[in-house]
């Protein structure tokens, strides 16, 4: 009888994974952002270990408003095509880099447009840097468009009319982000409205640093995941109606415990949701701001919860049904993660 492969880092960096929730502007590389800093002549601290403490945000991040401070010295860097290029191509690298084997990365392009940029511009130079990256690598990723929830409502429906018009250059879905405390979900009904009338299909963060009623919203305004939804935890109902919709839930653990939307990796809902029979994913959220990899959240998730291959397997199978992706795409992902899980066992 043969032995289990062993749960570490390495194999885990080379088993086929699959991400969903990975925010653009928080997960790029302290060497890009050299590079993407070069094209405007912006100074950044000359030492990594400082940069990195500039834009990564530490365990006992207080709120996700702190937490969200990170992200202004890479959005300053995030204004001309060239910068925007590098962070696409950027996303895709470290992707590889984590043994991913399809991913779906967001950005909210109206945050591009400080120096003059459209947003149709900012959109379609993100994309580009994405499709190069996507040729070199041999990673697929596409796009889900944000709007920001704090924004006017005309800036978030012309992000998401805009986003439609690049259907056929990967953009897959569309999302809102950005304070979800001060601006739930009830809120954005007229942009949602708009959004899904473009006919892309919606995840909405929610049950973050709000309350669960902004899942419960979420749901009935038709969102087909759920980004983080942790305060659904204790509410049956709420689960019970993600469940009966057939929602994927995007759950970060890092993120989460630095946001405050968990108190402690103890209380990181994975348990209650997957016996629920939820459709799991498990996600970086921000590689940079959070410091962490798919492959560390994994790890994590072994040493804090016994995680094991079996559970990684469904938990990536999920993923991939949740995808915006066409079913024939689907199959040839889940082919690979098969084949990967008959080594593991």
């Amino acid at each position: 009888m043969s032995q289990v492969k062993p749960f570490t880092e390495t194999a885990v960096r080379q088993y086929p994974k699959v991400e969903l929730h990975c925010h653009l502007d928080g997960s790029i590389s302290l060497a890009a952002l050299r590079k993407m800093a070069a094209v405007t002549g912006a100074t950044l601290p000359a030492d990594d270990a400082d940069l990195r403490q500039l834009v990564t945000a530490p365990l006992d991040t207080v709120s996700l408003i702190d937490y969200l401070k990170r992200f202004q010295v890479v959005t300053d860097l995030m204004q001309t095509p060239e910068q925007l290029r590098i962070a696409g191509y950027d996303m895709v690298q470290t992707a590889a880099e984590d043994g991913i084997i399809y991913l779906e990365t967001r950005f909210a392009p109206a945050i591009f447009t400080e120096k003059g940029l459209s947003i149709k511009e900012a959109l379609a130079a993100t994309l580009e840097g994405l499709h190069e990256g996507t040729k070199h690598f041999g990673i697929p990723v596409n796009a889900i468009v944000c709007a920001m929830r704090d924004r006017p409502v005309d800036e978030c429906i012309e992000v998401f009319q805009t986003a439609a018009e690049f259907t056929d250059q990967g953009v897959v879905g569309l999302d809102f982000a950005g304070d979800e405390f001060n601006h739930p979900a009830l809120e954005l009904s007229e942009a949602i409205k708009a959004g899904l009338a473009t006919g892309l299909p919606f995840t909405l963060h929610a049950g973050e640093a709000g309350p669960v009623d902004n899942v419960a919203v979420s749901l009935t305004m038709g969102a087909k995941r759920i980004g983080h939804g942790v305060h659904m935890s204790g509410f049956p109902a709420t689960i019970q109606q993600a469940k009966r919709a057939g929602t994927t839930i995007e759950m970060c653990p890092t993120s989460n415990v630095q946001t405050k939307a968990v108190d402690g990796y103890e209380n990181f809902p994975l348990a209650e949701f997957l016996s629920a029979g939820l459709k799991v994913t498990i996600n970086t959220d921000d590689r940079t701001v959070s410091h962490v990899t798919l492959t560390d959240e994994f790890v994590t998730l072994h040493e804090k919860f016994d995680l094991n291959w079996s559970l990684m397997e469904q938990l990536t199978l999920n993923a991939i049904d949740g995808a915006f992706i066409d079913e024939a795409t689907k199959a040839k992902l889940r082919e690979k993660v098969h084949a990967a899980s008959e080594e593991t066992a």
